[in-house]
């Protein structure tokens, strides 16, 4: 039996276009940046973005919106000491991170609050109705 048969049967998963070329772009993957996990939800007349930011001092990061797009930056530090021998497991990552998210719906971009608790970081945007699908009358006047 092949390798790429014994692939395909496992967890039902289709490994038909599985190349060389996967593995290599896995190689060639940055895995020592951090992965930020973020949900989006709405809430009443908010919208609400909550990320894992576990062990990050929110003196460690910055948050800013720019064309409707939040940036989150920041820097996971290193827990262990630099002088430790050998490693006997790594699977955290430390460094720089950016996370970008969209903002879907019309939102005060003006108004937004971020809370930092508990290794979550939670921002809320106020929602906005939008006013460009909503039909406005026009008085035409006699020239």
């Amino acid at each position: 039996m092949k390798l790429k048969d014994l692939m395909d049967n496992m967890h039902g998963m289709d490994f038909t276009n599985f190349t060389i070329k996967t593995i290599e772009s896995w190689l060639e993957e940055d895995v020592s940046v951090p992965v930020i996990k973020s949900d989006m939800y709405e809430k009443g007349r908010e919208l609400i973005i909550e990320m894992d930011v576990p062990g990050i001092e929110v003196d460690s990061i910055e948050c800013f919106i720019q064309s409707n797009v939040i940036y989150v930056q920041g820097i996971k530090a290193e827990t262990v000491a630099p002088d430790v021998a050998r490693y006997n497991q790594i699977e955290r990552s430390f460094g720089n991170f950016t996370k970008t998210i969209p903002i879907p719906i019309t939102c005060d971009t003006k108004d937004v609050k971020a809370v930092l608790k508990s290794g979550v970081l939670k921002i809320i945007l106020k929602k906005i109705e939008e006013r460009r699908h909503s039909k406005t009358h026009i008085k035409i006047e006699r020239g």
